[in-house]
């Protein structure tokens, strides 16, 4: 075994990971084929089942990447924390947006996660862990806006954040919606949302 082989290795499993991308983006996972997927990343189809060892898995790999990592992640990096509430939570909505527009797959991939797990116990329990490790992320933003709130309440506006995430998602089958929703309506949802907030703090005399 050599030294590289362990980058090479990486190399391909990100290669099928793209490949499963703008396959199960494209055509959805359906109609996505082991063997499509495995000329598109230049692999032998036999590779793909030594990494992922089902399709299932790699649909539920595919999705991780891109709304943990890719998207999630790359959102909370880019937050400044110094803002106001408000403004941080429209940076994060915002980011969302220029997501969804630069990558025009996440709209039938993420679809054909939610509509595969409907009759799949293993695919619905892997959507829930998901949307887990999602909402964990958020409120660990939430924590550092100082709001007046405590943890329950935290917990329903970060659901209520995801809400609005996925909402920007499915108003956006492109190209019948390039733009899903405008920077105005971000911001005056937000603002709603927040003021909602300042007022249930006021009627805890907070």
């Amino acid at each position: 075994m050599t030294k590289t082989q362990p980058s090479n290795q990486d190399e391909r499993r990100s290669a099928i990971m793209q490949a499963a991308f703008t396959s199960f983006g494209q055509v959805g996972y359906t109609k996505a084929t082991m063997k499509d997927i495995a000329a598109k990343a230049g692999v032998a189809q036999g590779l793909i089942g030594y990494h992922f060892s089902t399709k299932e898995t790699l649909l539920v790999e595919v999705v991780r990447e891109w709304m943990i990592n890719k998207g999630m992640k790359a959102a909370f990096a880019k937050l400044d924390l110094q803002l106001s509430p408000a403004e941080i939570l429209q940076q994060g909505l915002l980011h969302v947006v220029e997501f969804r527009k630069e990558n025009p797959e996440w709209f039938t991939l993420l679809i054909s996660l939610w509509t595969e797990s409907v009759n799949n116990e293993k695919l619905a329990k892997e959507l829930l862990e998901l949307y887990k490790e999602m909402k964990s992320g958020i409120m660990e933003i939430i924590d550092r806006m100082e709001l007046q709130l405590d943890r329950s309440e935290k917990e329903t506006l970060a659901s209520l954040i995801q809400a609005v995430i996925d909402g920007l998602t499915l108003q956006a089958p492109v190209p019948l919606s390039p733009e899903p929703i405008s920077l105005e309506q971000v911001s005056r949802g937000i603002g709603w949302m927040l003021d909602g907030i300042r007022s249930a703090a006021q009627e805890k005399g907070e």
